[in-house]
């Protein structure tokens, strides 16, 4: 026969046997064998007949195999008959003790002011001020329990108050199955967990719950829980795992349409930011909490498709996320898995994220990783990795070794090592082999300087560093800067492009490359590039002119020229009109093996036209042969020079050369 089997027969046995036991005690004329009976015996109860005698200090035992199965101890015991020297089916006893063993684990122990039994029923009522416990640290309280001992249960039909430690849970009825070691508690179910206003659960209702004695678990469903703190919790279920000791629980888990909300409470008075901190929504399809030794949050980790926690205007979903916390306050929260970011004016997503937590509920040092994509205030960025720095509304996108952080704005892009948005100042700032595409704005809002190339075609720009300030519509590229458009480019230390005036300056070994556009001819020989060097740059796109200076040279195919300043014309299309040359100007034209000297040359690469002014002007052939004018005209490809004498001068001659 199975033990539980074998329990539940000696249970009813133990009926009657105790049946036996009081009912030779109560035969007419006869004495109780333990006590003495009193006078004075109550009416029956519930029409069970008349009394027939009473027994004091009952104590029996029943046992299987030495092993005991339960017992019963009452101060005095009353058996109620149809009549006298008929058999009792009613026994009632005062201060009642009602002990059940189980097959294994502690005893459940009932204590009770009243206790009735019923031999036709074989059920025990115990009343009046009862309670059992079944741990050293668990008592439950109620005014009421009947004792089904075929089932196995004790029935609390009024209110029970069970208590572990310091948790408390009411109900207006209850159920302890004593086979399964479970209390099953109907609804609403009330209670807090330690006592304390401070912990995470100092009060929670549920629609119903049970607690499973052996495990030390509470499951209640329907929970609405809060702290004195102002944290909230509710889900459609909450498993409360109770510590061995102190009846407070160390962890919880909470499972269907979870939500909260974290609060940090008031601020201190001495701390910068006055006034109630925000509050933390939170929401996910389970959370496990971790509590400490105080009960206090220690951590909680939402599990959901998302789960999502909100900080002040900010908001993060995830499929998983750990929120720590330090002395019962929010403090960090790290996110895995779908990471997405909102906040105001853009959002980011990645594989995982952690947020700090401040003190006044701000999101400090957000951090970013793996395939992190940002969008905010029209822009959108790429990267390894994005940070934005404590208490601002910078963030930094750092690359990874095979790909480049990367910022897309209107058309034109900009990557990089790491790349700095700062919002507030609306800069984007690229660090470490800085690369950047300057498209033409499609939406016309802004009209962008090209100094080099088709304004209409996008311009190519590399640096060590490049910043774009939007406020200022202006680029900044340092060091080792570049721009580029097919042949033509812009070389030096640093080059500013603005937008807002539509210049272009360069600093320090300057070096600009501006070639002509190919030839519509079939089979025309390329024409050469214009090759300016100087120190210093201003392009002027309102009158599409350059401005070279400090240490000028121009070099077009082998025609060089010197001097101490210069200024190049474009055309619509980037393409060179013309060069100004001025400032003790140097020439030479290697092809032809001529030199010439100036105070000033303009240079016509379109018409192949040269013409140089002087006090005056010389031109030296290669055979030696020297002219000198005011003006000196060289056309036709440096083949033949004009020469204009001074004002009020008599004579013009022209100097035919030699054809090659």
């Amino acid at each position: 026969m199975r033990p539980r089997r074998r329990l539940e027969l000696a249970v009813v046995g133990l009926a009657a046997i105790f049946l036996v036991v009081l009912g030779v005690s109560f035969q007419p004329g006869r004495r109780p064998g333990a006590g003495k009976a009193r006078a004075g015996i109550p009416p029956a109860p519930e029409a069970s007949g008349e009394a027939t005698t009473l027994l004091e200090g009952f104590d029996f035992t029943e046992s299987v195999g030495g092993k005991p199965l339960m017992r019963i101890k009452a101060d005095r015991t009353i058996g109620y008959g149809p009549a006298a020297g008929l058999a009792p089916n009613l026994y009632a006893g005062e201060k009642v003790e009602l002990t059940v063993y189980p097959e294994d684990g502690p005893p459940v122990t009932v204590h009770s002011d009243r206790a009735d039994y019923d031999e036709r029923t074989r059920e025990s009522r115990l009343s009046g001020n009862v309670r059992w416990h079944d741990r050293e640290d668990t008592v439950a309280t109620t005014e009421q329990i009947v004792f089904k001992p075929r089932t196995r249960r004790l029935e609390a039909p009024g209110r029970v108050v069970l208590t572990q430690g310091a948790s408390r849970f009411a109900a207006p009825s209850a159920v302890y199955d004593l086979a399964e070691r479970v209390v099953r508690f109907t609804g609403p179910v009330e209670g807090t967990t330690t006592g304390e206003r401070s912990s995470a659960l100092s009060r929670l209702t549920a629609q119903q719950g049970l607690y499973r004695r052996d495990d030390g678990i509470v499951e209640l469903e329907r929970v609405d829980a809060s702290s004195g703190g102002g944290d909230r919790l509710a889900a459609d279920r909450l498993e409360l795992q109770m510590a061995e000791k102190g009846g407070k629980p160390s962890s919880a888990r909470a499972s269907g349409n979870v939500r909260g909300l974290l609060s940090g409470g008031p601020v201190p008075a001495d701390a910068k930011d006055g006034g109630p901190r925000p509050e933390r929504p939170y929401a996910g399809d389970e959370a496990n909490l971790a509590f400490d030794t105080a009960g206090k949050t220690r951590s909680v980790v939402l599990t959901g498709a998302p789960a999502m926690i909100s900080e002040g205007a900010r908001r993060v979903t995830a499929q998983r996320i750990e929120i720590g916390f330090k002395n019962g306050e929010a403090s960090t929260a790290a996110a895995n898995g779908d990471v997405r970011l909102e906040f105001p004016g853009g959002h980011a997503v990645a594989h995982q994220g952690s947020l700090a937590l401040g003190r006044g509920g701000t999101a400090r040092n957000v951090v970013l990783a793996g395939d992190v994509h940002v969008e905010a205030d029209g822009r959108a960025g790429q990267a390894a990795r994005a940070v934005q720095r404590p208490d601002t509304d910078v963030w930094v996108l750092t690359g990874e070794a095979a790909r480049a952080a990367q910022v897309e704005s209107a058309g034109s892009k900009l990557s990089a090592e790491t790349i700095e948005l700062d919002r507030a100042k609306q800069t984007v700032r690229g660090d470490g082999r800085a690369r950047a595409v300057f498209s033409p704005d499609a939406q016309k809002k802004v009209n962008r300087a090209a100094f080099v190339g088709d304004p209409k075609k996008p311009t190519f720009a590399k640096a060590d560093r490049i910043l774009l300030e939007d406020t200022r519509h202006l680029a900044t590229l340092t060091g080792r800067a570049t721009l580029w458009q097919d042949d033509s480019s812009l070389f030096a230390d640093g080059i500013t492009l603005s937008d807002a005036d539509r210049t272009v300056r360069a600093e320090g070994q300057v070096r600009a490359v501006m070639a002509p556009a190919p030839s519509k001819t079939a089979g025309a020989a390329p024409r050469p590039a214009s090759v300016i060097t100087a120190s210093h740059l201003l392009y002027t796109d309102s009158d599409r002119s350059a401005r070279f200076e400090g240490g000028v040279g121009v070099t077009r195919g082998s025609w060089r020229s010197t001097g101490a300043a210069s200024t190049a014309w474009l055309d619509k299309d980037g393409q060179v009109e013309s060069v100004e040359i001025s400032g003790d100007v140097r020439m030479t034209d290697r092809s032809v093996g001529r030199s010439a000297e100036a105070e000033k040359a303009l240079d016509s690469p379109k018409a192949g036209k040269t013409i140089l002014w002087g006090s005056p002007a010389r031109v030296t052939e290669a055979g030696g042969n020297r002219v000198a004018g005011a003006i000196l005209t060289i056309t036709d490809r440096g083949r033949s020079v004009e020469i204009t004498a001074p004002e009020g001068g008599k004579t013009e001659t022209i100097h035919r050369t030699q054809k090659d």
